[in-house]
């Protein structure tokens, strides 16, 4: 297997939110408490100029103080964008500024003799991953060896692990976006 050199452009995570506020003219904030105030970010996640459903997470971009512990970033939300690639994530009044990253799944690291069910995303042991994840199609039995891993060529992209049938997918790295400021929407639904 070759050396898995990631595509960058091909994951793309859009955004809303960022530190240029809009003139003052196009701002109307009527939040009667700050327990009304709701704090979101929203974006799109897409893949090769196609919609992608993948996990988003938002962290904090400052470190954050909790008694007794080191200061830390914090994971504020998380939530799994939709089949149109987009998402809005509650912060719960979290009003700092954030980073937001879109991840794929990584799945769990193959084992002989074990029953994979459809869904399942698996990849190879340490040192034979070359950028693929494979994603169960036909439950079945893993074998007593790990097999030989393939890679979607475009025309063969299904093969046998044991008795199960996977689907090779690439594996696309983590994107961040931010720091960004979380938009505010008031009691009332307005933002």
């Amino acid at each position: 297997m070759g050396s898995y050199i990631p595509n960058s452009n091909a994951l793309v995570l859009s955004v809303q939110g960022g530190y240029d506020a809009p003139a003052a003219g196009n701002v109307v904030l009527d939040v009667p408490s700050p327990d009304a105030a709701q704090t979101f970010v929203s974006g799109t996640v897409s893949l090769n100029d196609e919609p992608a459903e993948k996990e988003i997470v938002v962290v904090s971009y400052r470190l954050q103080q909790r008694q007794g512990q080191l200061p830390e970033r914090t994971i504020i939300a998380s939530c799994q964008s939709g089949a149109d690639g987009r998402f809005e994530i509650d912060l719960n009044g979290f009003a700092e500024p954030v980073l937001v990253l879109a991840m794929d799944d990584y799945g769990d690291t193959w084992q002989s003799n074990t029953r994979y069910i459809v869904g399942d995303v698996i990849h190879p042991t340490t040192g034979r991953f070359a950028g693929f994840v494979y994603e169960c199609l036909a439950e079945g039995i893993s074998g007593s060896s790990e097999p030989e891993w393939w890679v979607d060529n475009g025309s063969t992209n299904t093969g046998l692990v044991g008795t199960a049938v996977f689907k090779a997918r690439p594996f696309y790295q983590a994107i961040v976006h931010g720091p960004l400021l979380p938009a505010v929407r008031n009691s009332n639904g307005d933002g």
